[in-house]
This record gives C-alpha cells, structure tokens and sequence, in this order.
C-alpha cells in the first residue's frame, strides 16, 4: 500500500473523528446505560446536524409534535421514538402557568413497534384535557401513528394522505424445513414447550401458534379500546375499520377516523380563530369559526335579511328594530362591518367573537416583534460592517456546547 492510500485513510471530518473518540469515552463514563445511550444519540445526532428533539414552537404560542417515520422504543438521531416523544409531552404537561395555547402532533409515518406506544398514548390522552391537542396527518397516520393520533382531541388530513391499518401483527419465521433441507438438525434444549418458540431451525407447532396468536390478540384489544375512547366508536364503526385496512383521507372522514380534510397550514390557523383561554377538556378542532365573507351562501345572506327587516303594527314605530337585527348592528359595529356580519351568520358567541378579535391581534404583535428583533439583528450586523468589524464576536465558554466526554464527566459529578 502506497504512502497516498494510507494518508487518504485519515481524510476524516473533525465531527466523525469526534463520534468515535465519544464512543470510546462512554465506555469509561461510569453512567447508567439508559443515560449513557440517550447521551450518545443526543451527541451523534448533533455531529451528523440532525436535531433529535421532536419539539418546536412558533412564535405565537402553538407547540409542535414531529411524529415520522417508524416507530422505535428506543432513542435514535434518525427516526422517531417513544422516548423523546414522551419526553417532548412531558415538557407540555409540566407547564402551568407558561403553557402554549395548543399543541399539534404533525404525523407522517406508517407505524411502529407495540413497546413503548401505551406510554406515549396515556400521555396525549392525558394532554388533550389541558389544553387543545389537534393531529395533522400529512402523508400516513396508519397503525401505531394512528392510534396516537386517535388520542387527540381532532384529527385533519391532506386529501392524499393515507389513514388506518388499524391491527396488529407478529412474524416469526419457521426454518425448519430449510435446516433439514440443508442436512441440518437444530438441537433445541429447553425447560417447556413454549421457552424457546421461535427460534431458527425449530420448528413452531400448533400449540405454539395459538399461544403466540392470544399474545398478538391481547395487544390488539388495547389498540381497538385506545381508538374506541378516543374517536368515540360504536362496536359496529370498530368493526368496519380494524380489519388491517387503510382509506385515503375522504373516505377515512366518511368512516369517522377524520375529522377534517386540511394541511398543517389549515390546521394552525384554524387554531389561530378558534383558541381561548378556557380550553375545554378533548377540544375538537373545527373548521375556522369565522368564515370568509365569500363563504357565506346565499341562503344565510337571505335568512340575516329576513331577520332584520323592520316590522310595523299599531303599537311599534317603524324605526324600532327587531332583536336579530340590534344584534347584528352590534357585531358590525364592535368587530367591523364584514367580520361582525360574518361572526353574526355563523353564529359565534359574543363572548368568544371577543376572544377570537384578541387572540388575532396578540398574534399580530407577536408577529410585529419578531420582525423588529429580525430588523434590530440585522442592523446590528451592518453596523459592524461598517466599522470593519468582520470577526463575530466571541460568545464565552459557558454557551457553547460539550462535547460528549465533558458530557459525561459533567453528569457523573
């Protein structure tokens, strides 16, 4: 081997020479495994520039739950997990007085392991009684993803979007035939019939088929009454969706495994319209309250017209107006001409008209910060360069990050 091949074996990045150098350390760490492993996967994601946490906010307050791809117990920098899954419910749960208006869990994945789902399912279960919790399935929210998502107070979807394959199942593989085919025996010592079912070159009797059967069909049952609370289900709406198939998503509304056919994008700003201090416990998430003026049908239009035409007897002047139509007065005069109007059609509660004004305008401020801290930024920035100041400035050693042995002398101290 020339002297060229073996220097090309040290063309390494600095970040994959680092992964290494961590995985030799978290042997001599001294920590429990559970710490050590959530430590390594939090440290090799962050040298491969992937971001492990399932968790984000936006600016106005709404928190967001990544739910894609595979379902795994285990914590991983590339797929998601039950662990940070329920650690990122956790962090909402422990909130009081700081806790976001709302949360979406943004689902596109066709399932995963059975180890680990009950966990995360009591926990958005548990969450939807605080506050308003609405799944947005965008791509796939089939089986495990879907029993998740059946937890929720409202499930939307994208019309392509693909719902269901609620069930279970359990492979086990019989290579029996292939070993004695092979001329090889599997010589299998055991304690009892069923220690040992399953494994390579035995073969899986009857007894053992019908054991491993009930197994699968226990864990089932917890699948089927995990959906039936959830989305409210007769035995007979269970039955016709449980058998293993999946519907795209307006045959799955038909079926009541949908609630709403919309983007993550409909589902945010529904929740902008909609949310209010008093959540009340499972709160669906409808359709925006306040629909757009050009909603409105002609039939609504000719029913507020009716109502507020001026009636005359003996006893009542012309000009005194009817009830329906002081009330409508009132709308378009306290939230504008066309958005009281509309507010007044669709029926919103005075109360709740009020909220929903307030809660756009917070947004909007929120929003305006935002772009001023953007703007005070990028000043900033120019300023420097200005005055030549083209080297940023140092941020001290206390808001950098650790590597993952400083990590792990720091945890064990």
């Amino acid at each position: 081997m020339s002297n060229e091949q073996q220097t090309r074996l040290w063309q390494m990045r600095a970040d994959a020479l680092a992964y290494i150098h961590a995985k030799q350390a978290a042997k001599f760490s001294g920590l429990d495994p559970d710490t050590v492993d959530d430590m390594w996967t939090e440290y090799f994601a962050d040298c491969m520039g992937v971001d492990p946490e399932p968790i984000e906010y936006t600016d106005d307050g709404i928190a967001i739950i990544s739910i894609i791809g595979p379902l795994y117990k285990r914590k991983s920098p590339f797929v998601s997990n039950y662990k940070a899954i329920a650690e990122a419910l956790d962090e909402l749960l422990e909130m009081e007085d700081d806790r976001p208006s709302a949360c979406v869990l943004k689902i596109d994945s066709p399932g995963g392991q059975v180890a680990g789902l009950e966990d995360v399912c009591r926990k958005v279960a548990q969450l939807s009684e605080l506050m308003m919790v609405t799944a947005s399935i965008n791509g796939m929210g089939a089986s495990a993803a879907y029993r998740i998502a059946s937890q929720a107070g409202a499930i939307w979807a994208t019309a392509d979007s693909e719902i269901g394959s609620i069930g279970t199942y359990w492979q086990f593989l019989d290579m029996s035939a292939a070993y004695a085919k092979a001329g090889v025996r599997s010589v299998l010592l055991t304690t009892g019939p069923y220690k040992g079912v399953g494994v390579e070159g035995e073969p899986i009797t009857p007894e053992q088929q019908a054991f491993l059967q009930d197994l699968t069909d226990q864990s089932n049952q917890r699948f089927l009454a995990d959906v039936a609370q959830g989305r409210a289900f007769s035995e007979s709406q269970l039955a016709a969706v449980s058998d293993g198939r999946w519907y795209l998503a307006n045959e799955a509304q038909g079926l009541g495994l949908v609630d709403e056919i919309g983007s993550l994008d409909d589902v945010l700003s529904a929740i902008r319209s909609q949310r209010q201090e008093a959540v009340m416990p499972k709160q669906k998430l409808r359709p925006t309250a306040s629909a757009k003026a050009e909603d409105v049908t002609p039939e609504q239009v000719d029913a507020v017209e009716s109502e507020t035409e001026i009636e005359t007897t003996d006893e009542t002047p012309a000009e005194t107006p009817t009830p329906a139509a002081k009330g409508l007065a009132e709308y378009m005069a306290a939230f504008g001409d066309a958005e009281g109007a509309r507010m007044f059609v669709a029926g919103t509660p005075w109360d709740q008209a009020q909220a929903n004004i307030i809660e756009a305008a917070r947004g909007q401020l929120q929003d305006a910060r935002a772009e001023i801290q953007q703007l005070k930024s990028r000043l900033g920035e120019l300023a420097k360069a200005s005055l030549g100041e083209e080297t940023p400035l140092q941020v001290s050693g206390e808001g950098r990050k650790k590597s993952f042995g400083e990590a792990c002398r720091t945890a064990k101290k």
